[in-house]
Parts: C-alpha cells; sequence; structure tokens
C-alpha cells in the first residue's frame, strides 16, 4: 500500500494512533480539502452580498438578518447532527452530504427574487456546513490523540484557504461578468468533490468503540449516548469553552458581514478589491492556524488565547480609523491573523477535555453555541451601521470578543 493510500478498518485496529504521522495520512488530507471547500461557499456568499443588497434594494440590515436566521437554525440542528454523528460509523457520508448541500443554493440564488427564499437558501447552506464539523473533528481527534492542536490546525488552514480563495476568484469575476452568470457554476467542485470524498474514504473507520471494546462490530446506543450527553454537560470546562466559541463566533461573523458592505458601499472599492480584502482577511488566519495550533500543543491554550483575543479586539478599533486603501488591508490581514487563529485552539482545547465516545457531540455543541451566539452580531451589527455608523458597529466587536477573556479566567485549569 502506497504511503498516502486510506487505511483500511482492519489496519486502523491495529496500528496505535499514536503512530501516525498525519503528512503522510490519506484521509486527513481529504478531510483538510473538503473543509476548505464547505467554507468556499459562504465566502462566496460574503463577497457577492453587497450587489445582492444592490440589485435586490434589500437594507443593509435585512442581509443581517438572513445571516441570522441561518445562524438560529443552524444551531437547533447542530446538536442533533452530533447525535447522529456519533451513533454512526460511516463518517464520510455525513461529509459528502455536507459538501452537496453547502453547494445546492447557488443552483438557484441567481435567479429567486422574493427575500424569504433567499433566507431559505443561506439557511439550506448553514446546515450544509453543519454536517461537516462533527464528522471531520471526531475522526482527527481520535485518529491524532497527540496532535489535535497540529491537525486541527491544519484543518482549520484549509478552511481559511477556501475563505481566502473564494472571494478573489469571485470578486474578480464580477468584475467581468455579472454575478448572476458566475454563480451556477459554482455548485460545480462541493459536487465533485462529495463524489471523491465518498470513494476515497469508504473504508476510514472513526467508531471510537473499535479502539476501545472488544465488541466492535456495533456503534454506540441511544442509551449510551444520552449518557454521555449528560457527562458532557456536566464537564465544565468543555461548556464554558463552547461559550468562549460563540463569543469568537459573534465577532467572526459580524466581520464577515459587516466588512464588505463596508469595503463596497461606504469605502467605495470595486469586487475586486473587495474580495482581495477579504482574501487577505483569511490569509492571515491560514498562516496563523497551524502556529498557533503548534504552540498550543506545547505550552497550554489559556495564555495564547487570552492574547489573541485582545489583539482581535485591538485590531478592529483599528480598523474603523483607517481611510487609506493600502493600509486598511494590511491591518485587516493582522486581524485576521490574530481572530482566526482563535479557532483551532478552542477546538483542540475542547477534544482534550473530552471522552472520544461523545467527541462528535462535543464538537456539534461547541458549533451550537456559535450558531446561536453568532446569530446576534449579523442583526445588531447591520442596525448599528446603518443607524449611527460602520465605526460604532466595529467598536461593538471588538467589546464583544474582548469579554471572552473573561469567561477563560473561569475555566478550570485541568
Amino acid at each position: 500500500m502506497s504511503k498516502g493510500a486510506a487505511v483500511t478498518e482492519t489496519q486502523q485496529v491495529r496500528i496505535p494512533t499514536a503512530r501516525r504521522n498525519p503528512y503522510k495520512d490519506g484521509p486527513f488530507w481529504g478531510i483538510c480539502i473538503g473543509h476548505a471547500f464547505t467554507h468556499w461557499y459562504p465566502s462566496s456568499m460574503y463577497i457577492l452580498l453587497p450587489y445582492i443588497v444592490i440589485a435586490y434594494n434589500f437594507s443593509i440590515t435585512q442581509a443581517g438578518l438572513l445571516l441570522t436566521l441561518r445562524s438560529l437554525i443552524t444551531a437547533f440542528l447542530t446538536m442533533p447532527i452530533g447525535a447522529f454523528t456519533d451513533m454512526s460509523r460511516k463518517k464520510h457520508l455525513f461529509l459528502a452530504a455536507s459538501l452537496f448541500l453547502v453547494g445546492m443554493p447557488f443552483l438557484f440564488i441567481g435567479f429567486v427574487q422574493e427575500y424569504w427564499l433567499f433566507a431559505l437558501l443561506f439557511i439550506v447552506m448553514g446546515v450544509g456546513n453543519e454536517f461537516w464539523h462533527p464528522a471531520s473533528y471526531t475522526t482527527l481527534s481520535q485518529r491524532f490523540p497527540e496532535q489535535r492542536g497540529l491537525t486541527f490546525g491544519y484543518h482549520a488552514m484549509a478552511s481559511n484557504l477556501g475563505d481566502m480563495l473564494a472571494p478573489i476568484v469571485i470578486g474578480a469575476l464580477i468584475v467581468t461578468y455579472t454575478w448572476q452568470e458566475i454563480i451556477y457554476w459554482n455548485f460545480v467542485p462541493g459536487v465533485f468533490f462529495a463524489i471523491f470524498i465518498l470513494i476515497t474514504l469508504r473504508n476510514m473507520n472513526v467508531d471510537p468503540s473499535r479502539l476501545t471494546k472488544a465488541n466492535a462490530d456495533s456503534a454506540s446506543g441511544l442509551k449510551d449516548y444520552l449518557t454521555g450527553l449528560k457527562e458532557l454537560l456536566r464537564n465544565k470546562t468543555v461548556v464554558l469553552i463552547a461559550v468562549l466559541s460563540g463569543i469568537r463566533a459573534m465577532a467572526q461573523n459580524g466581520i464577515m458581514i459587516l466588512l464588505p458592505l463596508y469595503l463596497a458601499m461606504q469605502m467605495g472599492l470595486n469586487a475586486f478589491w473587495v474580495g482581495m480584502t477579504l482574501g487577505v482577511l483569511q490569509a492571515g488566519g491560514l498562516i496563523a492556524a497551524p502556529i498557533v495550533g503548534r504552540m498550543s500543543d506545547k505550552s497550554g491554550p489559556r495564555k495564547i488565547l487570552t492574547t489573541l483575543m485582545v489583539a482581535t479586539s485591538i485590531m478592529l478599533v483599528i480598523v474603523s480609523f483607517i481611510r487609506n486603501d493600502w493600509i486598511l488591508i494590511g491591518t485587516i490581514a493582522v486581524l485576521g491573523f490574530f481572530l482566526y487563529a482563535i479557532r483551532p485552539v478552542m477546538q483542540a482545547w475542547a477534544m482534550e477535555s473530552t471522552d472520544t465516545k461523545v467527541a462528535g457531540t462535543a464538537t456539534s455543541l461547541l458549533f451550537s453555541m456559535q450558531s446561536l451566539m453568532g446569530a446576534a452580531s449579523p442583526i445588531i451589527g447591520t442596525y448599528l451601521a446603518q443607524t449611527y455608523s460602520f465605526s460604532v458597529a466595529f467598536y461593538f466587536l471588538a467589546g464583544v470578543i474582548l469579554a471572552g477573556n473573561l469567561v477563560i479566567h473561569f475555566i478550570p485549569n485541568k
């Protein structure tokens, strides 16, 4: 078998997880590339949103409401998705379904005109995105228990790659074509890679019971799952990390809705430069994720998270004062470095504090809290921008992320 080939179920039982080298592990790279595509689609929508607002005469607040509705619906669906993930050994089916659902709205969004249809398509995209994370994080956590910070860092880096390339490519195309002309083709990569996932990861076994029990032929039962869920909700560390994750999501969701609107509608940048600026934001996270993930493996997450959250708040305030285009782009790159470095550190910390049997549910708890708390910032931020100014909206986001340090203080040391 080649070094990069997928490991079969039988071989997974025989190979201790601690000996696996992620750089030579085929499923690891497959999951990372798939993660990039699940983020390509939402980032495509962020760059398209200002032009949809202009084309259909929506208000800025209505644009924020689209993301708020998406976050609220996915918040209630994320935990059931995590439960199904924990009780199934066919994780690759969840990964493929995610890629299909997250791209499907692009087949229709170019010709719908009713606001409620836009909202429905945003919700489908959000649900598809939520299918990815419980399956992917459970797999990585089990396969690389001693390298969670590193592997989660690369996984996050892949998402930043999708987030970075999508606005640059879509923004460049909008300069030449109308957004309605290019949007349909965006569906193709997701379908292609969903098929790729189904084929290449079909033998990948990620059932935790296979490595811990003699009876490895049955998935976790509902009773065992509910018991594990109760234990998880009594885990103060995981619950507080979930709250911290929600605070970070509030800042990120607010930035992703406000920044393209600010650049296009107030700064007057064309689609190409709006896309480039959003790409630069993600590029900062692309560089930061594996570096900071490795640092957290060595020195622990607490001090690193505190530093990152304070720095993110400072950069948000600075962005609101800058009027020079080139200085603004550089500042946003630094902002992205700090903002997106927070995510893998928190995820690794949560997995270290969680029983592997409910790792998917723990992941879903994090993303449920992200969706629930993250639903507030788009509508609040766009309301502040429309009623007062974009600067006031950015101050609000800076205060939100700074408040996360209070939560870190209460997370137990062990």
